[in-house]
Protein backbone atom coordinates (compact mmCIF):
# COMPACT_ATOMS: atom_id res chain seq x y z
CA UNK A 1 0.00 0.00 0.00
CA UNK A 2 1.36 3.31 -1.06
CA UNK A 3 0.66 6.42 1.09
CA UNK A 4 1.17 9.74 -0.56
CA UNK A 5 2.53 12.87 1.09
CA UNK A 6 -0.81 14.56 0.43
CA UNK A 7 -2.67 11.88 2.44
CA UNK A 8 -0.23 12.21 5.36
CA UNK A 9 -0.66 16.02 5.33
CA UNK A 10 -4.47 15.76 5.42
CA UNK A 11 -4.30 13.20 8.26
CA UNK A 12 -1.90 15.39 10.25
CA UNK A 13 -4.09 18.46 9.76
CA UNK A 14 -7.24 16.64 11.00
CA UNK A 15 -5.31 15.17 13.96
CA UNK A 16 -4.12 18.69 14.88
CA UNK A 17 -7.67 20.12 14.69
CA UNK A 18 -9.06 17.27 16.80
CA UNK A 19 -6.33 17.68 19.44
CA UNK A 20 -6.82 21.46 19.57
CA UNK A 21 -10.60 21.10 19.93
CA UNK A 22 -10.27 18.62 22.78
CA UNK A 23 -7.69 20.79 24.55
CA UNK A 24 -9.83 23.92 24.24
CA UNK A 25 -12.95 22.22 25.60
CA UNK A 26 -11.19 20.54 28.51
CA UNK A 27 -12.37 21.97 31.84
CA UNK A 28 -15.28 24.01 30.45
CA UNK A 29 -17.74 22.23 32.71
CA UNK A 30 -15.91 23.24 35.87
CA UNK A 31 -17.12 26.23 37.85
CA UNK A 32 -14.80 29.21 38.12
CA UNK A 33 -14.50 30.10 41.79
CA UNK A 34 -11.67 32.59 41.41
CA UNK A 35 -14.01 35.59 41.36
CA UNK A 36 -17.00 36.20 43.65
CA UNK A 37 -20.46 36.24 42.08
CA UNK A 38 -21.84 39.66 41.16
CA UNK A 39 -24.92 41.05 42.90
CA UNK A 40 -27.94 41.30 40.59
CA UNK A 41 -29.36 44.78 40.00
CA UNK A 42 -32.74 43.91 41.43
CA UNK A 43 -31.49 43.36 44.98
CA UNK A 44 -32.28 46.09 47.45
CA UNK A 45 -29.55 48.32 48.80
CA UNK A 46 -29.97 50.36 51.94
CA UNK A 47 -26.89 52.36 52.86
CA UNK A 48 -25.44 51.70 56.26
CA UNK A 49 -25.97 55.06 57.88
CA UNK A 50 -24.96 55.87 61.42
CA UNK A 51 -26.71 58.48 63.51
CA UNK A 52 -25.39 62.01 62.91
CA UNK A 53 -23.82 61.16 59.55
CA UNK A 54 -24.64 62.66 56.18
CA UNK A 55 -26.48 59.55 54.94
CA UNK A 56 -26.69 58.08 51.51
CA UNK A 57 -28.63 57.36 48.37
CA UNK A 58 -31.18 54.54 48.52
CA UNK A 59 -32.29 52.52 45.51
CA UNK A 60 -34.51 49.47 45.43
CA UNK A 61 -35.16 47.45 42.27
CA UNK A 62 -37.79 45.09 40.89
CA UNK A 63 -36.64 41.69 39.67
CA UNK A 64 -36.90 42.97 36.08
CA UNK A 65 -34.22 45.57 36.87
CA UNK A 66 -36.48 48.64 36.94
CA UNK A 67 -36.19 51.05 39.86
CA UNK A 68 -38.83 50.50 42.55
CA UNK A 69 -37.85 53.21 45.07
CA UNK A 70 -35.24 55.93 45.17
CA UNK A 71 -34.45 58.63 47.68
CA UNK A 72 -31.92 59.88 50.19
CA UNK A 73 -31.31 58.98 53.80
CA UNK A 74 -29.98 61.58 56.21
CA UNK A 75 -29.31 60.61 59.81
CA UNK A 76 -30.82 57.22 58.97
CA UNK A 77 -34.18 58.83 58.02
CA UNK A 78 -35.85 59.67 54.72
CA UNK A 79 -35.01 63.21 53.70
CA UNK A 80 -35.78 65.19 50.57
CA UNK A 81 -37.53 63.87 47.47
CA UNK A 82 -38.56 60.21 47.36
CA UNK A 83 -39.94 58.52 44.25
CA UNK A 84 -41.77 55.20 43.97
CA UNK A 85 -42.31 53.42 40.65
CA UNK A 86 -44.52 50.78 39.06
CA UNK A 87 -42.68 47.66 37.86
CA UNK A 88 -43.00 48.97 34.28
CA UNK A 89 -40.76 51.92 35.22
CA UNK A 90 -43.46 54.62 35.33
CA UNK A 91 -43.73 56.92 38.33
CA UNK A 92 -46.29 55.77 40.90
CA UNK A 93 -45.77 58.30 43.69
CA UNK A 94 -43.56 61.17 44.70
CA UNK A 95 -43.24 62.93 48.04
CA UNK A 96 -41.08 65.19 50.16
CA UNK A 97 -39.65 64.10 53.50
CA UNK A 98 -37.95 65.94 56.36
CA UNK A 99 -36.16 63.91 59.02
CA UNK A 100 -38.29 60.84 58.27
CA UNK A 101 -41.65 62.63 58.20
CA UNK A 102 -43.75 63.47 55.16
CA UNK A 103 -43.57 67.23 54.79
CA UNK A 104 -44.38 69.10 51.63
CA UNK A 105 -45.81 68.11 48.29
CA UNK A 106 -47.03 64.67 47.35
CA UNK A 107 -48.52 63.17 44.23
CA UNK A 108 -49.77 59.75 43.12
CA UNK A 109 -50.14 58.61 39.50
CA UNK A 110 -52.14 55.98 37.66
CA UNK A 111 -50.12 53.33 35.85
CA UNK A 112 -50.87 55.12 32.56
CA UNK A 113 -48.94 58.16 33.86
CA UNK A 114 -51.96 60.37 34.55
CA UNK A 115 -52.07 62.23 37.89
CA UNK A 116 -54.39 60.49 40.37
CA UNK A 117 -54.14 62.82 43.38
CA UNK A 118 -51.99 65.59 44.78
CA UNK A 119 -51.66 67.58 47.96
CA UNK A 120 -49.41 68.43 50.88
CA UNK A 121 -48.31 66.85 54.13
CA UNK A 122 -47.23 68.41 57.39
CA UNK A 123 -45.70 66.09 60.01
CA UNK A 124 -47.12 62.97 58.29
CA UNK A 125 -50.67 64.40 58.09
CA UNK A 126 -52.53 65.47 54.97
CA UNK A 127 -53.12 69.24 55.08
CA UNK A 128 -54.60 71.88 52.83
CA UNK A 129 -56.31 71.25 49.51
CA UNK A 130 -56.12 67.76 48.02
CA UNK A 131 -57.20 67.15 44.42
CA UNK A 132 -58.35 63.82 43.00
CA UNK A 133 -58.44 62.95 39.28
CA UNK A 134 -59.95 60.27 37.04
CA UNK A 135 -57.82 57.95 34.88
CA UNK A 136 -58.30 60.31 31.96
CA UNK A 137 -57.06 63.32 33.96
CA UNK A 138 -60.36 65.02 34.78
CA UNK A 139 -60.71 66.59 38.22
CA UNK A 140 -63.13 64.45 40.27
CA UNK A 141 -63.14 66.31 43.58
CA UNK A 142 -61.23 68.66 45.84
CA UNK A 143 -61.03 68.09 49.58
CA UNK A 144 -59.82 70.50 52.24
CA UNK A 145 -57.92 68.52 54.87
Amino acid sequence: MKISFNTISKFSFFAFILTATIACNKGKNTKDTSTPPTTPLYQSFKPKVKQDTIGGIYHEYYENGNVKVKGIYKNNKRDGDWSFFYDNGKLWSWGEYTEGERNGGSSVYYENGVLKMEGNYLKNKQVGLWKFYSKDGKLIKEVQM
